[in-house]
């Protein structure tokens, strides 16, 4: 199989282990990943990101046929129990694309309109351990054992620590696709890493006293290559990810769903939806048929509902007419912020007050946090190990750096009220 890519170029899944991502390719969860936006409403801002989970689905497995091969070059120096046979890496493969499988419509933005809502990952989990379907199938008729050892490795784990990082870790294939796709269908340039530098670089070493190989980076090649990966996952957070026209239309779908949970179910909304917005359980099948289209769906129908609140926050995402945002210092306390957004949207008449809302994200540029997985090693002539952040200044300055989004969002009536409550914390 040889596939066109505007990230990658021309991508080739050829062999016995690689006939794996043919075969899954074929399936309807996978086929699914077409019909669900990988940065969900970000085309709201940038125009071009309208691609889809499925093309990042395959740029994740290339991105692990490429590890794979950077590793069977190293296989030398590894101990015979890290070293990748045909069975690993056919399952290294199909974690790669199917680690997404459990997104839901508008992707990560899905996950933050109902509480208490399953994430994801527990989602992909159902859909590969589902005997019904189709992805479970493919993958027993080829081992018994490999839904669960798929499902493991999507999850950062396996018997072989290094490939489990490489499924779930800081340079994983995940990041190292989506970085790369994210920045080229957004038209920036931040997310632009060296990926064939940064493989070209990695090395695996196995530590004094330790049975497993862990991964380093070589020092005198590879020290910019991984600067720059930080930096662009930092840069498309700040320019890309936490842009305030994309959180202000996630909070306008927030709103939406909160509405749609006090007044019930309205005509337009799937017989899923409906079991979600009634907290009833969904079965793998149901969950299934959530996607991107299934959500646009109802939303342009409830531009007609006779409910007030839900018509306009419908016809505003149909329509971006978006929430404005009002940028807050960072040490601002969010709650005192809130408080004060709500004296301020009762006073110009919005209602309900939940219209209004503080949006505080933090992001940490790098973290030595070993629970992050982020505790990075360089590998200096003469097999010298040092952290990271003891070699690079760049990397030293970025472990104390973190990014604070923080702003009000509401409707644009209430500008002039909201302007003059929180000019102060401005």
């Amino acid at each position: 199989m040889i596939l066109r890519d505007p990230v990658h170029g021309l991508i080739s899944f050829t062999g016995p282990v690689a006939s794996i991502v043919a075969r899954l390719l074929d399936t309807a969860e996978v086929q699914r990943l077409r019909r669900i936006r990988a940065l969900g409403l970000a085309s709201f801002a940038y125009p071009g990101a309208e691609h889809s989970r499925f093309a990042h689905a395959i740029g994740s497995a290339h991105v692990m046929q490429r590890y794979l091969r950077r590793v069977q070059a190293l296989a030398r120096e590894l101990p015979e129990s890290d070293r990748i046979d045909d069975g690993s890496a056919m399952v290294a493969l199909a974690a790669a694309l199917l680690h997404d499988l459990g997104h839901g419509p508008y992707s990560h933005t899905f996950e933050t309109v109902l509480r208490d809502s399953p994430p994801h990952e527990q989602w992909t989990s159902r859909i590969l351990l589902d005997p019904d379907t189709e992805v479970h199938k493919v993958l027993v008729e080829v081992d018994p054992r490999m839904p669960q050892m798929v499902e493991r490795l999507v999850h950062g784990e396996s018997p072989i620590p290094h490939l489990a990082r490489a499924v779930s870790g800081t340079f994983d294939v995940d990041r190292c696709d989506y970085l790369k796709r994210d920045s080229y269908m957004t038209g920036v340039s931040y997310g632009l890493l060296d990926l064939d530098w940064l493989l070209e670089s990695l090395r695996l070493y196995v530590p004094e006293g330790a049975a497993a190989s862990g991964l380093a980076v070589d020092g005198n090649k590879g020290l910019t290559a991984v600067e720059g990966f930080f930096l662009a996952r930092l840069y498309m957070y700040r320019q890309v990810y936490l842009h305030k026209a994309v959180r202000a239309a996630e909070y306008l779908v927030r709103g939406l769903f909160r509405r749609l949970l006090e007044i019930g179910p309205q005509p337009g909304t799937s017989p899923a939806m409906a079991k979600l917005l009634r907290g009833q359980t969904l079965e793998v099948a149901d969950y299934l048929r959530l996607d991107d289209r299934a959500l646009d769906h109802a939303i342009a129908q409830y531009t007609e509902s006779r409910d007030e609140v839900l018509r306009g926050l419908a016809r505003r995402l149909l329509h971006r007419r978006l929430f404005k945002t009002m940028q807050l210092r960072p040490e601002v306390d969010s709650e005192l912020a809130q408080a004060r957004l709500d004296e301020a949207l009762a006073k110009a008449g919005v209602q309900p007050a939940y219209l209004g809302a503080i949006d505080r994200v933090e992001v940490r540029a790098y973290s030595e946090d070993p629970r992050e997985d982020q505790g990075l090693m360089v590998l200096r002539g003469r097999g010298q190990l040092r952290r990271l952040v003891d070699v690079s200044p760049v990397m030293h300055g970025l472990s104390r750096e973190v990014y604070v989004h923080h702003r009000a969002v509401f409707p644009p009536e209430a500008g002039d009220a909201v302007g003059a409550a929180l000019a102060p914390m401005t």
